[in-house]
């Protein structure tokens, strides 16, 4: 009886497979796409495009349309990160993750009530969105700086029809919001804007006139600096006017790792996704994990385990300026040969964390040529902090919280974090965010990321698999059920209502205690085989894919 109910839950995980493949339908072009979590997307890639932007142009206007359009993730006053493939220069990441103030310290949360680090003055870090937008703009744009930010200055200015994800998100976070906050987003009467209604944003326009007049520094010095400090400050929090004016981006060198006869790079520290998403798709392969049947018992069994595993060494990295990262360690083949070995096909692991020595949105954007843009931002929580600034309306984050606040407690996204990721002074916190290309006989094939905290990390490397191992196509492998796993807590998370009871039975049969939930969104282009251009976005929220 138990191996004719095994063999039955695999064939309806089969007919759930084959349900997917039947229905889903990627947006297709040959000249250049983008996927993402809004509509608007699509008109200002084709605005831009037309104009003869590139896909930097079009990753910028983005970049600012959102901020325009959906505060609670994409606002002036969050960070981010970047890959980014132009031309025939090599592929090369750029870091603008937001970064603690000067007098920030290790101990500032452990001072004060547990929710300092989420709500209020003191959660947020200086934000690095614009200066991020612009030097990438600087180095790859095409465009003039001004025709770049046009789109999103008419959308402020003019209004845009608010969604319901809008509405939704705005209502709840109501008890949240600083005075700025109220008069930006709610009406006059106090009274929120429904779906549908049109939302015009002057204050923001003005601080976006002023950007494209003086580039990041109309930003960061400047009357809306001073907006920015005060109203922080005005909220207990201590960024100054010199933290913002001192902020910078920098460049890194992504990690690369090789998967399935592709390349991919991935985000290094202080993003923890590359080094986990290695490991993952690693583990998979040294469990040959790929002869399992796509969601079948055993490969959702093997694919938590590879995720379980390769989540237990986040907790040593941290800032590559203040921590000397273990990288060579925690992405070696003998050392992910030796976890891979532990992995037991009849029951999960119980393993030890290494001893020490959510709200975020991505888009993605990619040309006949290669070129492409992986860019994912956040302001960590649903309108980050609450803080909204009092003249211009920028929604600010409370990315703190991403740091190791509470040694040994868990942050808003049950993370444990380790003493490499303590609070220090202009230091980044760690980070989930993983923007990703992955590139096929020396041009870049895929460009994918996905918003939702630690669950950014299981989303791609998931949509990653179902890609390059299963065959699916973009929109396939994203609206596919997926699993989550994080090591602590030792528990396996599963995307809601996507599953079967018996699929469930069994697996916790394994050991895995269940947990139904949301799992992380992705967005994510591809080049096929016959060199058309796929694009998609997740169906479990918002979002638009499109080009031409």
């Amino acid at each position: 009886m138990p191996a004719f109910f095994a063999r039955w839950v695999s064939f309806f995980s089969l007919c759930v497979l084959l349900s997917i493949k039947s229905f889903a339908v990627p947006f297709y072009g040959h000249r250049m796409v983008v996927a993402g979590p809004s509509p608007t997307i699509d008109d200002i890639s084709r605005e831009i495009s037309t104009k003869g932007g590139n896909v930097v142009d079009v990753a910028v206007a983005i970049g600012f349309g959102l901020a325009v359009t959906s505060p609670y993730y994409g606002a002036l006053g969050g960070g981010g990160f970047a890959l980014v493939k132009s031309g025939p220069r090599p592929v090369a990441a750029l870091d603008f993750r937001e970064v603690a103030p000067r007098s920030s310290h290790a101990k500032m949360y452990v001072e004060t009530t547990p929710k300092a680090s989420v709500d209020g003055g003191l959660a947020i870090g200086v934000p690095g969105v614009t200066a991020g937008l612009w030097e990438l703009h600087r180095k790859h744009g095409k465009l003039a700086w001004k025709s770049v930010l046009a789109p999103a200055i008419r959308m402020a200015r003019d209004g845009f029809r608010v969604s319901g994800e809008w509405a939704q998100l705005t209502e709840k976070n109501e008890s949240r919001f600083s005075p700025g906050g109220l008069s930006a987003f709610f009406k006059k009467d106090g009274s929120s804007y429904k779906p549908g209604e049109i939302l015009r944003q002057p204050a923001l326009a003005n601080a976006l006139q002023i950007i494209a007049a003086q580039g990041a520094k109309g930003f960061y010095e400047g009357p809306i600096a001073k907006d920015l400090a005060s109203t922080i400050q005005s909220a207990g929090g201590v960024i100054t006017k010199e933290d913002l004016r001192d902020y910078k981006t920098r460049w890194l060198e992504p990690l690369k790792s090789q998967f399935q006869g592709h390349t991919l790079y991935l985000m290094p520290p202080p993003s923890s996704g590359g080094v986990v998403i290695h490991g993952a798709l690693r583990i998979a392969e040294l469990t040959n994990l790929p002869a399992h049947r796509p969601l079948s018992i055993d490969e959702l069994h093997g694919l938590a385990e590879a995720l379980k595993i390769a989540f237990r060494g986040r907790t040593l990295l941290g800032d590559p300026d203040f921590t000397k990262n273990p990288l060579s360690e925690l992405m070696s083949d003998s050392t992910l040969r030796s976890w891979a070995q532990q992995v037991k096909a009849d029951r999960t692991l119980k393993i030890e964390p290494m001893k020490e020595s959510e709200q975020t949105t991505h888009f993605s954007v990619m040309d006949a040529h290669g070129n492409a843009v992986a860019l994912t931002v956040t302001l960590n929580g649903d309108y980050g902090s609450g803080i909204v600034s009092s003249k211009y309306g920028i929604a600010l984050n409370n990315e703190m919280d991403d740091f190791t606040t509470r040694p040994g407690e868990p942050n808003m996204f049950g993370l444990i974090q380790g003493r490499a990721n303590e609070v220090a002074p202009g230091k980044r916190p760690l980070s989930s965010m993983s923007p990703t290309l992955v590139e096929k006989d020396g041009k870049i094939v895929m460009s994918l990321g996905s918003p939702g905290g630690p669950r950014i990390i299981s989303a791609v490397t998931q949509v990653l698999y179902r890609t390059l191992v299963n065959g699916f196509d973009m929109d396939q492998a994203i609206q596919a059920p997926r699993l989550h796993h994080q090591f602590q807590p030792d528990k396996l998370f599963v995307d809601a209502n996507r599953f079967s009871p018996e699929v469930l039975a069994l697996l916790e049969k394994r050991g895995h205690k269940i947990e139904e939930s949301r799992v992380a969104k992705v967005y994510g282009v591809r080049r096929t085989a016959k060199g058309l251009l796929e694009a998609a976005f997740d169906s479990r929220g918002e979002g638009g894919a499109g080009g031409h």
